[in-house]
């Protein structure tokens, strides 16, 4: 598995900074394409500003970083001539970085920032302003994919700064593209650890918004129970208020089999989601059992026996 993956385990789930829509399907699209495919080969941008670019455009480029209030945890985008967006990694940005496109309207008031996180969905419509000290307001709060654009900045819109005008990306950075990924070929080795990660962070992201877990319908995440590799479910009996459990059974013999977990638990005061997906040591139609929580801070997840935390 990736390095950067587990890096992911580590947010405070309960910020509203970090815990936007948009936030989450970004995440969701990294888990699903880290787990699919090595990452493109490591390459350097090079993006030098069009001359006639207008100069709403000229300011947007560059580097720029907000934090999460309530962790050291730091978002950051990368705006291109090219139109080209990167999210760098949280935790790990001198490893990977995600690439979307973008599109911006000057015009309306405030002005119209449009998110392409793939050509198979409708873009995350948003909005962002300069502000007088030369931040950047954007609204990622309440928004998602088809959904409307907001008209106004709510007390939830994250303040960025601007730490860079430069739109290169760092060295040896490894490029995401979430496009060029999802079109190649389901590998039936990891198909079953692309789902169950994309179901974790969808049951983050649902549980924030409707205060309980949700089904694989009420998760819209177009996954249907059952492939011709697997069968998918979430657990009812494990739907519980703090806890819930997916399951990825295998139909062929070569194949393992996973079982994916939420925990919401509580650290001095703050709302955590601590997630983990065991994966069976050998090939088997059975998933894991139920994994269960530990206060070791080196895996808080354990595994069963026969099964072990990827």
């Amino acid at each position: 598995m990736p390095a950067i993956l587990p890096h992911f385990g580590k947010f405070q789930i309960a910020s509203k900074m970090l815990t936007s829509s948009v936030f989450v399907a970004l995440l969701m699209t990294v888990d699903t394409t880290v787990l699919a495919q090595p990452s493109i080969a490591p390459t350097q941008i090079q993006s030098q500003p069009a001359p006639d670019t207008n100069p709403i455009a000229q300011k947007l480029f560059g580097q720029w970083e907000t934090k999460d209030p309530s962790s050291s945890t730091s978002l950051t985008f990368i705006f291109t001539p090219e139109n080209k967006l990167f999210l760098l990694i949280p935790d790990s940005k001198d490893t990977g970085a995600i690439e979307f496109k973008y599109r911006i309207n000057p015009t309306p008031q405030p002005m119209h920032l449009d998110v392409i996180i793939s050509s198979n969905e409708e873009p995350v419509l948003t909005i962002f302003e300069f502000t007088a000290n030369s931040q950047m307001r954007l609204q990622l709060d309440g928004t998602n994919p088809g959904k409307p654009r907001p008209t106004a900045f709510s007390s939830q819109a994250s303040l960025f700064k601007k730490v860079s005008n430069g739109t290169t990306l760092p060295d040896n950075i490894q490029i995401i593209n979430p496009e060029a990924e999802n079109q190649q070929t389901n590998d039936p080795k990891v198909e079953a650890k692309k789902v169950i990660a994309s179901i974790n962070l969808a049951q983050q992201a649902y549980y924030l918004q409707n205060q309980k877990f949700g089904t694989l319908e009420q998760l819209n995440l177009g996954i249907k129970p059952e492939t011709e590799n697997y069968h998918y479910r979430i657990v009812p009996s494990f739907q519980q208020a703090q806890i819930v459990i997916s399951t990825a059974a295998a139909k062929k013999p070569q194949l393992k089999s996973y079982t994916g977990i939420v925990f919401n638990r509580t650290v001095k005061g703050q709302a955590m989601a601590i997630t983990g997906i065991c994966e069976t040591d050998e090939p088997s139609n059975k998933p894991p059992l139920r994994p269960i929580f530990s206060n070791q801070k080196s895996q808080q997840i354990q595994c069963p026996v026969g099964s072990h935390l990827l």
